[in-house]
């Protein structure tokens, strides 16, 4: 082999590690296997809720699905029926919100990767200044419904959604279809149906 085609050997080897390199390392982006992810992160939080070494978690079916029969020891359960719920702070609350009261509440939300998705307050949480957000308990997605339905007035909680009791499997309202959702939650008030919500002065 000649001197010249053994420099355009080494020429196109080069080349080739060069960009192997480049596409080694090409950043992930944000929402790159995003179904994969998600369903990763919400397997190792039930793993957590599951395990509840700190006595504050709990694992709650989604309101629209039967509850477990727990003498049946062989059925295996799905992940995604269930939201799971940290509770940070209790309230003195004596009374949960059913499904056709309103509520006011103070909350988070962020996508499983950090990136925070919406909010009703800015800034550190004041309670004082923090104007709570008006909804039925109704009009929320699934897993927000049922988490609330278990909290009294004055719990703080943090509730991880699978994205089958969120937004589901396309995109909804900007929300990436299959996202798992990180919610942080205040319960200020509950409001029966024909009680008026008050304005929040």
């Amino acid at each position: 082999m000649t001197h010249k085609r053994i420099r355009i050997w080494l020429t196109l080897f080069c080349s080739v590690v060069f960009f192997t390199a480049c596409e080694e390392t090409t950043e992930v982006g944000e929402f790159d296997n995003w179904r994969t992810r998600n369903n990763e992160y919400i397997d190792s939080i039930a793993s957590v809720a599951e395990k509840n070494a700190d006595g504050n978690w709990l694992i709650l079916k989604s309101y629209l699905l039967p509850a477990d029969d727990e003498s049946d020891l062989t059925v295996q359960k799905d992940v995604n029926n269930y939201v799971y719920c940290h509770i940070e702070e209790r309230g003195n609350g004596t009374i949960s919100p059913i499904y056709t009261d309103s509520t006011r509440t103070n909350y988070r939300v962020w996508y499983m990767n950090g990136t925070l998705l919406d909010q009703s307050f800015k800034g550190n949480f004041n309670p004082d200044r923090a104007v709570p957000f008006k909804s039925s308990v109704s009009g929320m997605i699934v897993g927000w419904t049922t988490a609330l339905q278990h909290m009294h007035v004055g719990d703080i909680w943090t509730v991880y959604i699978p994205y089958t009791l969120g937004y589901g499997k396309t995109t909804s309202n900007g929300v990436p279809g299959y996202s798992a959702l990180k919610y942080w939650i205040n319960l200020v008030g509950v409001y029966p149906t024909g009680t008026a919500v008050p304005e929040w002065q």
